[in-house]
């Protein structure tokens, strides 16, 4: 079930991605229409357009309710869902860096071997795919980090002291930083953290 839940949940995370998208699409014909002093009509079919855009942001937004978020996870009933879909993002990219990262830091160990003589030396061709691969890897994994770390900011935005979840931190960006943090395999909290709060929890500067 969770499987599933998480499935439509990516679908609709999509849609209201492109959603968002087309409305900045929106905002920019506007204001390149308002600079053109474009005729009149052009205004009335953008309102039109504009209009029809809000009606499908409704009917995402109801279909995620459909979702039944809070029946996978009672514990976040009393949690606002906005949060909730976020959270349940993070986690997932979290995830996605982590195997994505320790891919990375295997390869370098790899190559940090051979070149210091504990392991056989890799040769030249399996030594440049090696390095081709670290090297393909690093946008994706860099990109990967700045999703979750503008998440954990909208997570800390939203958060309320009542709610009681501890709060994912930010990623380091450098890859040699990131290979030290204990922060990395540091799972995202989908859960309410039990009994009374620590003071860490509840002062976030401690």
């Amino acid at each position: 079930a969770l499987t599933r839940l998480k499935k439509e949940l990516d679908s609709v995370l999509a849609i209201q991605g492109q959603m968002e998208a087309l409305d900045q699409a929106i905002g920019n014909l506007c204001a390149q229409l308002t600079k053109a002093d474009a005729p009149k009509n052009s205004f009335k079919l953008l309102s039109s357009l504009q209009q029809t855009q809000e009606e499908f942001k409704d009917r995402g937004e109801a279909l995620y309710s459909l979702l039944n978020v809070h029946d996978s996870f009672p514990q976040l009933a009393s949690i606002d869902l906005k949060f909730v879909r976020i959270l349940l993002a993070t986690r997932d990219i979290k995830i996605n860096i982590q195997k994505r990262a320790i891919g990375s830091f295997l390869e370098w160990d790899k190559l940090n071997q051979a070149a210091g003589g504990r392991e056989q030396s890799l040769g030249t061709k399996l030594h440049q795919a090696t390095q081709s691969a670290i090297a393909k890897r690093a946008p994706a994994l860099m990109n990967a980090i700045c999703k979750f770390n503008g998440y954990c900011d909208t997570l800390a935005t939203m958060y309320k002291d009542d709610w009681s979840i501890p709060l994912p931190e930010p990623l380091p960006i450098k890859l040699t930083e990131l290979c030290e943090s204990p922060l990395l395999m540091e799972d995202v909290w989908i859960s309410k953290h039990p009994g009374e709060r620590p003071q860490w929890l509840a002062e976030p500067k401690v």
